[in-house]
């Protein structure tokens, strides 16, 4: 198996196990701790269910461990085309992943906290950091789109689908973290543009696995985008 071919796996198949943990602790664990009609026994729900809760903090620390390979497999399977773009996307999806990390800590100190607020305002903290860190995200998924477009050989639907995914994550969680105001305007576009925001990275990830680094023909290095 070529080098290529096995980046592409490796890449596809981490990207796979990364979404399914994200829907395990952060799309399933993480919302049983925060009711919005219960925000009052948040600090109780923590206690009763924190063998959950250390399972999703595990779950979040793999997600972490993730991002940086793929980060850095992404940037191996994509240098070749551009690697001005390569190297900013490796930049641009660490310095997400250094954010989220940033967040996650607010996560963390809320196992040994006993006050209901400080617990809320952990939750809120975490919520705003990790907004923000999805900008850098979607602006992430912007140079991977131009990468894709580059290399050629991935499908145009794919490369149409990643960059819609960035812009939606950029102006989704731009408008979160700057209009707290707009929270139901903000939620109607979130639910609109969901979709488009999760299949960015499963469907390079499927074509990754299925068809990345098979074919030889690329690109000569460029700087070209014009």
């Amino acid at each position: 198996m070529n080098r290529q071919r096995t980046i592409a796996k490796i890449t596809g198949y981490s990207l796979v196990l990364m979404a399914l943990i994200a829907g395990f602790s952060l799309g399933f664990a993480y919302t049983k701790f925060i009711d919005p009609s219960q925000l009052e026994f948040a600090q109780k729900k923590l206690t009763e269910n924190m063998e959950l809760y250390k399972f999703m903090l595990v779950g979040i620390l793999l997600i972490i461990i993730l991002d940086i390979l793929i980060s850095w497999t992404l940037f191996q399977y994509f240098k070749n085309d551009n690697k001005k773009l390569a190297i900013l996307s490796f930049i641009s999806r660490i310095f997400y992943t250094l954010i989220f990390s940033i967040a996650t800590y607010y996560l963390t100190i809320n196992i040994e906290q006993t006050n209901n607020k400080i617990v809320l305002e952990n939750y809120k903290t975490f919520e705003k950091i990790w907004s923000f860190g999805l900008v850098v995200f979607g602006i992430h998924l912007l140079f991977i789109g131009l990468l894709m477009k580059l290399h050629q050989s991935v499908p145009k639907i794919l490369r149409y689908i990643t960059i819609l995914a960035g812009v939606s994550y950029i102006i989704v969680h731009i408008l979160k973290t700057t209009c707290p105001n707009l929270t139901e305007f903000t939620r109607t576009l979130n639910n609109i543009l969901a979709l488009p925001m999760a299949l960015g990275e499963i469907g390079l990830a499927i074509w990754l696995i299925i068809k990345g680094g098979k074919i030889e023909k690329m690109k000569t290095p460029s700087a070209n985008l014009a």
